[in-house]
């Protein structure tokens, strides 16, 4: 295993005054955007002050990731996860703070039964299936009568899920008029109507969007915006 010193770690871990820190798992987010369950449940929910009491609680599967009970302690909570706990009955959706990176944002039970992931790659496999693959490392099979519907998603998408079923509720693409979050990038965390998509661009030029924000207009690198919405926001943000 390879260790992770606290001042080697990202800026969304909390402070630590130990040499080292929770080294996120191998998983579905890369290193520098996920959050350790353990980090989540004793550093930033503050639920225990050691380690020990921690992974037992973890262990005894008290804690749930989009749904289903997670019980290793390095599991990598990633962008629109859902985090839920069993004892208290809270539920959390990991989001971006602008400036700051990930945090742990509290949303309804009612919330807590989807989440919205984003359309990163689309490929055909044995047998005639199309698989389409989200940004939360998560794939799903189309085939038969299902296939035309997956044939319809494009790249950067954006999917409502149900959880912990996996049912596909909605989807929007990235256009004029749809409710954007930026997840990468300076801007990251800041969210608004999209206002202008550019795809038609010549090298070196890259596609861009322009989305209205609280902070102004913005314009950024058109992979870098997750749609979430339609005219409004499926999900609550701060």
């Amino acid at each position: 295993m390879t260790h992770l010193k606290s001042l080697a770690a990202p800026r969304h871990f909390p402070k630590k005054a130990t040499v080292f820190t929770v080294n996120p798992a191998p998983g579905p987010h890369p290193k520098k955007r996920s959050i350790p369950l353990l980090i989540a449940v004793r550093d930033i929910l503050n639920y225990v002050d050691d380690r020990r009491t921690a992974l037992k609680l973890i262990k005894d599967g008290n804690f749930l990731i989009d749904g289903r009970p997670v019980k290793d302690p390095r599991f990598p909570l990633g962008l629109m996860d859902v985090l839920s706990v069993k004892a208290t009955g809270e539920h959390f959706r990991v989001i971006i703070k602008p400036g700051k990176g990930l945090f742990l944002f509290k949303v309804t039970a009612e919330e807590s039964g989807f989440k919205v992931v984003q359309v990163l790659r689309k490929n055909h496999v044995k047998g005639g299936a199309l698989m389409v693959g989200f940004h939360d490392g998560r794939t799903l099979l189309f085939r038969g009568e299902n296939l035309e519907r997956g044939l319809g998603f494009r790249i950067l998408d954006g999917v409502k899920l149900g959880l912990p079923d996996q049912e596909i509720i909605e989807a929007v693409p990235v256009e004029a008029n749809v409710y954007g979050y930026v997840h990468s990038g300076a801007r990251a965390g800041l969210h608004g109507r999209i206002l202008k998509v550019r795809r038609d661009v010549v090298f070196p030029d890259k596609p861009t969007a322009t989305i209205e924000t609280s902070q102004g207009t913005v314009t950024t690198l058109l992979r870098n915006i997750m749609p979430v919405g339609g005219e409004k926001p499926w999900i609550t943000l701060p």
